[in-house]
């Protein structure tokens, strides 16, 4: 930060952006306690927590799931915080799921089906040029009965408090033919983005059409949405992957550009 040595800790972690020590320890530990939704049902640390966190296997001994209230009051340690954790999480992962499989994944069966193009957001002119080539890419199909072309984006309302809104719209020979508008809940932009294209991809799978053209402004959420390995917004990954997939199978022809 080029400052004195003498300076004080605290104004020079908020110069650099570096939240205080104890509340990124205390991030780290409640990352860690959510670790243990992502795990299968194997893991022995499973079998320790209460009824609803179990996932239905078999309960050990000694674990929550058997103890009163009365003994779970004298309980203290790294279980009962990761048992806290997980009676506010909402999402569902499965690391096990068959779109999961390495090997059988969709980029792994279809690399060819499905491709990105990024924009060079380093000056003005490469952003206009890409639009102009956005333009052009609109106008030839919307000749073509073939080619959809769906639009997606997310729009945040203040104040912070409210819900995040996806949207979806539908192009096809030039004219609009669907659009979708639902709330994604209280999550930050990449989700909602991921939520938006989870809405998309498969409805227009169930179209009568082979060439699907996804255009979105986070190509980061674009890759995840293909993605089936846990991640935050795993469900919308495996959707897409699962409605990508019979889409795939159905035409050697059928594609789907980012």
């Amino acid at each position: 930060m080029g400052v004195f040595c003498t300076s004080p800790t605290s104004g020079i972690e908020a110069l650099a952006g570096l939240i205080p020590i104890q509340l990124h320890l205390k991030k780290l530990a409640k990352q860690f306690c959510l670790q243990t939704a992502t795990l299968s049902l194997q893991y022995a640390l499973i079998s320790l927590l209460s009824v609803r966190n179990s996932k239905s296997t078999y309960s050990y001994a000694q674990s929550l799931a058997l103890l009163n209230n009365a003994q779970c009051t004298c309980l203290k340690g790294i279980l009962l915080d990761t048992e806290v954790s997980l009676l506010s999480l909402t999402e569902c992962f499965n690391p096990l799921d068959t779109e999961a499989i390495p090997g059988c994944r969709l980029l792994d069966s279809f690399p060819e089906h499905i491709s990105f193009h990024s924009c060079n957001h380093s000056s003005l002119n490469n952003c206009n040029t890409y639009l102009e080539s956005l333009n052009h890419l609109c106008l030839e199909t919307s000749s073509s009965s073939s080619t959809l072309v769906v639009v997606t984006d997310t729009s945040a309302i203040p104040p912070k408090n409210m819900q995040a809104i996806s949207n979806t719209h539908f192009w096809r020979l030039d004219h609009q033919v669907s659009s979708s508008k639902v709330p994604a809940g209280r999550t930050t932009a990449p989700n909602a983005e991921l939520f938006a294209i989870r809405l998309g991809v498969p409805k227009a799978t169930s179209m009568d059409i082979e060439h699907i053209i996804l255009i979105t402004d986070s190509l980061g959420s674009a890759r995840r949405s293909v993605d089936p390995s846990v991640h935050s917004g795993q469900a919308y990954s495996l959707a897409v992957c699962s409605a990508l997939r019979l889409f795939f199978c159905s035409g050697s022809s059928h594609k789907i550009e980012f």
